[in-house]
């Protein structure tokens, strides 16, 4: 009796054995059927909202760059300019040339002793006149160097016309005077009111200046800028006086 109690104790250490083993439940064939359904109905779903997904993601994006772009074309200081390959269509030019002699503190006219005018034309139209400008444009009138440009050229770059832009001499005072330097266009043309020059010619190279007139506000796109022919401008001190004859 001894022997059989002592097997039975050792076989019940043995929780492994085979005929102890607890066997993994099968799943039922409604769990499985399940199963498949969810997952197709996961896959559906995914391909049915990847397209959707992407229309948003990229009308957003749209949407922005259009935003952003509007927001640079609308502030001037953010224009950026690019240099054209193209000859500008439109250009300032003045109607007549100035009177001659020129001395300085005296008042500018042109050839007919009436004020200096500034027109914008079309180079495209045999330089007709633009009556009216789409949106206005700020001119300056400043001084050239006499020599500028080159030859008988009249091909320049904007930044070739300003680098020959003539400064006043140290110690002088602005090389023209005037209410008039810069004017606001909103037709194809406009009067230059009271202008003069404060100093003469005789300490620059070519010994003559030019009148320009260049857009410095206004526009996208360049408008080609206008010069005078050269100018020999004298101090008002070697002004002949008419004489008086009695």
């Amino acid at each position: 009796m001894a022997t059989k109690r002592l097997f039975e104790e050792s076989g019940s250490d043995h929780p492994d054995q085979p005929n102890n083993r607890q066997t993994r439940p099968r799943p039922s064939l409604a769990s499985v059927i399940g199963e498949v359904i969810t997952r197709n109905l996961l896959q559906n779903f995914s391909s049915a909202l990847e397209p959707m997904l992407r229309r948003v993601v990229n009308e957003e994006v749209a949407n922005g760059l259009q935003r952003y772009t509007t927001s640079i074309t609308r502030s001037p200081s953010l224009q950026i300019q690019y240099p054209s390959l193209e000859p500008p269509t439109l250009k300032l030019i003045f109607a007549k040339n100035p009177s001659i002699p020129i001395f300085t503190g005296t008042k500018i006219l042109d050839l007919d002793n009436n004020p200096l005018q500034i027109l914008v034309v079309d180079t495209r139209a045999d330089h007709q006149m633009i009556p009216t400008l789409s949106s206005p444009i700020k001119v300056e009138i400043i001084v050239l160097d006499g020599d500028f440009p080159r030859g008988d050229c009249d091909t320049w770059t904007s930044e070739e016309f300003d680098q020959n832009i003539v400064r006043e001499r140290t110690g002088k005072r602005p090389l023209l005077a005037g209410e008039f330097l810069q004017f606001t266009m909103r037709e194809g043309f406009a009067t230059i009111g009271d202008i003069e020059f404060t100093d003469n010619s005789s300490w620059i190279r070519g010994r003559k200046f030019r009148l320009g007139a260049r857009v410095v506000q206004g526009r996208g796109f360049r408008i080609k800028e206008a010069m005078t022919q050269p100018l020999v401008v004298k101090d008002h001190r070697g002004e002949c006086k008419p004489s008086l004859s009695y």
